[in-house]
């Protein structure tokens, strides 16, 4: 089977994105802030890879480990004292891998409007018990903003494949 198509029926049967939603939220700290009163970087990539494993393993029901941080972006401040809200989803599912996407968001404590504050792309490997890579359901989209994530996630992910030859 080709690792560049989603998984196919030999796989566990497919399930819809919404079985692998997760949604997180976390006070920003001081110590989880830099020198300059905003998020620690690295603080917002572990709530990131948290968010991103509870997606995986909510699509695979078992273990799913990372393998990469394919694309990730700050795109506005968080503060010490914002609510930060984080959001992963599977986007698709290829052989034994997925890539999920998640967003993190600043929720202001006045007006409670939300401000997108980074985005990242993640891989990650469906695992047995003994820590084997395994089949990875398929993902079932139901909308059409689900079948367009699929079909971004095989072009992100050949062109990858691209990248390494």
């Amino acid at each position: 089977m080709s690792t560049d198509t989603p998984a196919q029926s030999d796989t566990p049967a497919p399930r819809a994105p919404s079985r692998s939603f997760t949604e997180m939220t976390e006070l920003l700290l001081p110590q989880h802030a830099n020198v300059v009163g905003t998020a620690f970087g690295g603080v917002v990539l572990s709530w990131i890879d948290v968010c991103g494993a509870i997606a995986a393993q909510r699509h695979c029901g078992r273990i799913a480990v990372t393998a990469a941080i394919d694309d990730m972006q700050f795109l506005a401040p968080i503060r010490v004292g914002d609510v930060v809200r984080l959001t992963g989803r599977v986007n698709a599912a290829f052989r034994t891998s997925l890539e999920v996407e998640v967003q993190v968001e600043r929720e202001d404590r006045k007006t409670m409007e939300r401000t997108l504050c980074a985005d990242a792309l993640l891989t990650f490997v469906n695992r047995d018990e003994e820590g084997h890579p395994v089949p990875s359901p398929a993902l079932a989209p139901e909308t059409d903003d689900e079948r367009q994530r699929v079909q971004d996630a095989i072009e992100r992910r050949a062109a990858r494949l691209a990248k390494k030859r």
